[in-house]
């Protein structure tokens, strides 16, 4: 006698950024398939940010027989199925589980190559089901399909997920960039992870966070006595692979790195010592 165990995807995030996809003035929305599938080659989401189940969504992944594992895009949650033919969750998953990840940077030099104003106050929060406590402007997560960027909007008060924050535990709270919070069940059938019948879908729900690369004018200085020698008159984007041709007087100049960054009013520079 023999049996197997099957595991389907319940649900996958991706969480990209324009800074390590794009290629020079390329961006990646623009690429063709191929193009694209080569950038995600070399793509980790490791290098700027961790995911982190909450302790409560470790505990309902274990009682639910869910399994998260973390992607070079994101992550995926898989649920063990108790019959392959209907997609039948093993444990039932009623309609008001909810699945909690932290969000916390691993990039000191995040805010600098991000187009987002991080002092701005606030939790940036990913859902698909809205606090009662949100205004109209509120944003859903994004799904797969979708060419929504993040903007500051994308951003609540620590009261209006206040629920959240009241269910962390210990040191989850120190350094919270962001949390994303799914329900079985979203605010619209698109947004929904399950069936209204609690199956699996056959094609998995995909969501998607995706963060723009800030743009800067491009200031070059002389490394002996500091003066400008020029400054581009208009602003690039920051990229972290490609380049963006300069030519100033015949010469050709070099592309910042995402260390020299200085905000001038409402404009950004970026400083290249020659």
């Amino acid at each position: 006698m023999s049996f197997s165990i099957t595991y389907q995807s319940l649900v996958e995030v991706d969480i990209l950024h324009n800074y390590f996809l794009d290629d020079g003035s390329m961006e990646f929305s623009s690429m063709s398939g191929d193009e694209q599938k080569n950038r995600l080659k070399r793509y980790e989401v490791a290098t700027f940010i961790d995911i982190i189940p909450s302790q409560d969504t470790f505990t309902q992944l274990n009682n639910h027989h869910l399994v998260f594992k973390k992607t070079k895009t994101g992550f995926t949650v898989y649920s063990k199925i108790a019959d392959v033919s209907t997609n039948t969750p093993f444990v039932e998953l009623a309609n008001d589980v909810k699945l909690t990840f932290l969000l916390k940077l691993s990039d000191r030099l995040f805010g600098n190559y991000t187009n987002l104003d991080l002092s701005a106050p606030g939790t940036f929060y990913f859902t698909n089901t809205k606090p009662a406590t949100a205004g109209t402007g509120f944003k859903y997560i994004s799904k797969s399909n979708e060419a929504t960027l993040i903007t500051n909007a994308h951003q609540i008060s620590v009261d209006t997920i206040k629920n959240i924050y009241d269910g962390l535990k210990g040191q989850e709270k120190l350094g919270l960039f962001g949390v994303i919070n799914l329900g079985m069940i979203g605010d619209s059938g698109d947004l929904n992870i399950l069936t209204t019948e609690g199956k699996l879908r056959v094609q998995p729900q995909i969501f998607k966070i995706h963060f723009d690369n800030r743009e800067t004018f491009w200031r070059y200085k002389n490394a002996s006595d500091d003066s400008e020698v020029f400054t581009t008159n208009s602003a690039n984007p920051l990229t972290k692979h490609g380049f963006i041709e300069i030519d100033h007087n015949g010469d050709k100049f070099p592309n910042p790195t995402a260390n020299q960054i200085k905000r001038e009013t409402n404009n950004f520079f970026s400083e290249i010592y020659i």
